[in-house]
Order: structure tokens, then C-alpha cells, then sequence
């Protein structure tokens, strides 16, 4: 019994040393780990965790899960648009490397046979 006495009599001072630390500061949260001034330990290092590439960067395409979730939900988005074809030549099923597609017609602007504009200025006097 005086033991637990002991224990609450330290655990309201702390509590009230708390609750004036909290006041001077002029804040709530001062002092706490809601406190965004405070910065939290990073538990995996930047160099470590970014040297890692990602899969989209490796293989040129999608995920398959999130390609095939993509095309469920809008089949019309890009993701998905690159999930289908990648799906259709067999890149996932045969754990292929990536793939670069090619494309072999002209360009919009080489299509179009546009010139320069014409030079309307007028010659300086």
C-alpha cells in the first residue's frame, strides 16, 4: 500500500511538471509526439532505401496487380493502357525484361508537312 502511494504521488508530479511545461511553452502539444517540430527517428536510411530502383523504372510497365486494378477501374488511363499491352505480349507470364515499345510511322509534326511561318516584317527604312 505505500508503495502504490509512492507510485502516484511520482506519477502526479510528473504529470503536473508536464502540464507546466506544456502551459510555458504556449502550446498543447509542445514536448509530445504530435509536436511536428520535433523530427522522428529515420528508421531506414535515405541512401539504403532510395538505392533500391523501382519496378517501373526496371521493367518500363506497371505492376501487374496495380496494372490490373487500374484497368478495372478506368480501363482508359494510361497505367492501364500500359498494363493491357504488356499483358497481351505476354510480358508477365514470361517474367520477360523490359520492353521498349516502338513505334514506326512519322511523327504528328513530320506528318503534317507544315513550313515556317512566312516573314511579314517590313524591311527597316
Amino acid at each position: 500500500m505505500k508503495n502504490c502511494r509512492w507510485i502516484s504521488a511520482c506519477f502526479a508530479a510528473s504529470f503536473a511538471l508536464l502540464n507546466l511545461q506544456a502551459a510555458s511553452a504556449g502550446d498543447l502539444f509542445s514536448g509530445t509526439y504530435l509536436d511536428p517540430a520535433l523530427q522522428r527517428q529515420d528508421l531506414f536510411a535515405r541512401p539504403i532505401w532510395n538505392s533500391l530502383p523501382e519496378y517501373r523504372q526496371v521493367y518500363n510497365r506497371p505492376r501487374f496487380a496495380s496494372g490490373y486494378l487500374a484497368y478495372k477501374i478506368e480501363p482508359s488511363s494510361q497505367e492501364a493502357m500500359a498494363w493491357k499491352s504488356n499483358q497481351i505480349n505476354g510480358n508477365y507470364a514470361n517474367h520477360r525484361g523490359p520492353s521498349v515499345p516502338h513505334y514506326y510511322y512519322p511523327k504528328p509534326w513530320e506528318a503534317l508537312n507544315t513550313k515556317a511561318r512566312p516573314d511579314y516584317s517590313k524591311p527597316a527604312p
